[in-house]
């Protein structure tokens, strides 16, 4: 059903080793292979046909290690841009629908991190109450942005939205303002230093994470027009996109805005590659480690202060992951009367003090 939507990828497997992932990955050379039976599927955009990057980031992926020899990627090719960029943007969606339908998770290269719109709108009509996390070094709710678009989508199926990596000289205070009223949760890439594992919580709890490249400081990125000297590193990149693949929750992962006429020695392809590379490596490396999955679990119950409710956490004997049970006020006939969110040990400490965690707070308010 994909074939006329697809331009084919030139690939010849006997080019590469059996170690390699081009010897691996499935591709529409000409022929589109049994994605239905993949794993992961990476999709690019054409972009008018004036646009060669994703073929540049494909070659070096496919010389970068394969590490599961069962793994079962496939490698659409690139979607034909339609007559009007609202017509891309439909087949985008509607393939983005199909795959997860089908349990497939997809994988976009975009040139454009605006396209993130239509990716977001592939769980419409399939799920609702989505996790949304953006990692970017700008956002702004205004001027019908990608990020107004998401959030004042109707029907609304997001229920929380998370950006990660901004920096506060490039957005507004009227955009991050807006964005804590709607109890999402912007973080700022001065709070990740030396606390990068203070978000893989926040990444387990996602089903769609978008990365827009030029978030990554300029000296370890320089294909993007909004290359930045500040900015996460290529190494704190790849940890989250390895946080993104072992969600179990994860079931939509974007990589936007590599600008190959900008690549030195092509240095971003290379970052872009290692970006996908670590998203696949996280999802080999599930563990099916969830309150819900299995009973591997130390449960410890903390009182708070001021006639607060108990915080039950869980703690993992597979990972040493947490996780905090928080009552739904909204539990109503056969609803569940707590959600279990994923959190720290940072935040079991604040709990064993006395106080309300954070994300505890954050997690009431938007329930």
């Amino acid at each position: 059903m994909f074939d006329e939507l697809f331009i084919p990828v030139e690939h010849n497997p006997e080019h590469f080793e059996e170690y390699h992932l081009g010897s691996v990955i499935q591709t529409n050379s000409g022929t589109m292979p049994d994605w239905a039976q993949a794993h992961l599927c990476l999709i690019g955009i054409d972009h008018g046909g004036n646009y060669s990057g994703h073929e540049i980031i494909r070659n070096e992926l496919y010389k970068l290690v394969c590490q599961n020899q069962h793994l079962k990627i496939v490698d659409l090719g690139n979607i034909r841009s339609g007559r009007t960029e609202s017509d891309t943007e439909f087949a985008l969606t509607e393939i983005v629908r199909t795959l997860k339908q089908e349990g497939v998770i997809p994988m976009v290269l975009g040139k454009n991190a605006a396209h993130s719109y239509a990716q977001y709108r592939g769980f419409e009509g399939i799920a609702r109450n989505i996790e949304y996390c953006a990692v970017v070094s700008k956002f702004e709710l205004r001027n019908n942005s990608y990020f107004t678009r998401i959030c004042t989508h109707e029907p609304n199926i997001l229920f929380n939205f998370t950006t990660i990596g901004f920096q506060s000289h490039l957005v507004d205070d009227d955009s991050v303002s807006a964005f804590k009223k709607m109890f999402f949760h912007p973080v700022r890439v001065g709070l990740l230093r030396n606390r990068l594992n203070e978000i893989e919580p926040v990444l387990r709890n996602t089903d769609l994470a978008t990365i827009d490249l030029s978030c990554v400081k300029a000296g370890d990125n320089p294909a993007s027009e909004d290359a930045n000297p500040n900015g996460l590193s290529s190494e704190e990149i790849c940890q989250i996109a390895w946080y993104a693949g072992i969600s179990e929750k994860m079931r939509s992962f974007g990589l936007y805005s590599y600008q190959p006429e900008l690549d030195l020695r092509n240095r971003s392809a290379k970052l872009s590659a290692q970006v996908l590379w670590y998203f696949m490596d996280g999802f080999y490396n599930r563990k099916g480690d969830h309150p819900s999955l299995h009973n591997e679990f130390l449960k410890y119950r903390c009182a708070l202060e001021s006639n607060q409710p108990d915080i039950l956490f869980y703690k993992s004997k597979r990972t040493d992951r947490w996780w905090m049970e928080i009552p739904n006020p909204r539990s109503l006939g056969n609803a569940e009367n707590t959600v279990m969110i994923p959190c720290t040990y940072a935040d079991y400490q604040t709990a064993t003090a006395g106080e309300m965690p954070e994300r505890f707070w954050q997690a009431l308010q938007k329930l």
